[in-house]
């Protein structure tokens, strides 16, 4: 998602470009910017959560030109230039044409905001809460798409294992790495849980 600019960080408010930010340093990296899909968000929810001037409804009697629309999420897709080795090919009863066309549309409506390893886990404290736990179907759709079963699925930011928790229920091997040695914690065991449920054994390494 895009960022928020606020007075005491940035002397303004307003949004900064974080997603494009991104898209432009892989592209000068060499690779292709393939696709994106917006991910709606409740505006009221974020209200409610980030109490943004923008999103107050009070603000449009005080002045409505700082009101705004809410942000959503992006699931942005960056393609490696080049002839795919091992193509991903689907069938009819595993993407029939109904399914496909909730997918490639560019707005995702039905994703449910609340479905995310956050608020599966249990926390020791409120400190230990994950700042952005992204939600599991969006993860699920993108592996259904781009990936193969036994394919190996990375995340350089891995957070609590959301991407990993996924991969592994579909049947993909995962590698990722985490900084924040509480996170990596409750990733382990996340993973572990995944896991479990396919019934076989998961090693974990520091």
């Amino acid at each position: 998602m895009n960022l928020p600019a606020t007075y005491q960080n940035d002397g303004f408010i307003g949004i900064k470009d974080f997603r494009g930010e991104l898209i432009r340093m892989f592209v000068d990296d060499g690779w292709i910017f393939h696709s994106e899909v917006v991910i709606w968000k409740d505006p009221v929810i974020q209200m409610q959560r980030t109490k943004s001037i923008g999103l107050l409804y009070k603000q449009l009697k005080k002045d409505s030109c700082i009101s705004r629309q809410g942000i959503p999420d992006y699931l942005v897709t960056m393609r490696k230039p080049g002839d795919n080795p091992d193509p991903v090919t689907k069938n009819s009863d595993e993407f029939p044409v109904e399914l496909w066309q909730r997918y490639a549309s560019p707005v995702w409506m039905d994703i449910n905001p609340s479905n995310t390893l956050q608020f599966r886990s249990a926390r020791e404290s409120d400190d230990e809460r994950h700042i952005c736990p992204l939600q599991l179907e969006v993860i699920d759709r993108a592996i259904s798409l781009w990936t193969n079963p036994d394919d190996l699925v990375y995340s350089p930011f891995a957070g609590i294992g959301s991407e990993g928790y996924v991969a592994i229920q579909k049947g993909r091997r995962f590698v990722g790495a985490e900084l924040k040695r509480s996170y990596w914690d409750l990733a382990c065991r996340n993973l572990a849980t995944a896991k479990s449920s396919q019934g076989t054994l998961l090693d974990l390494a520091v």
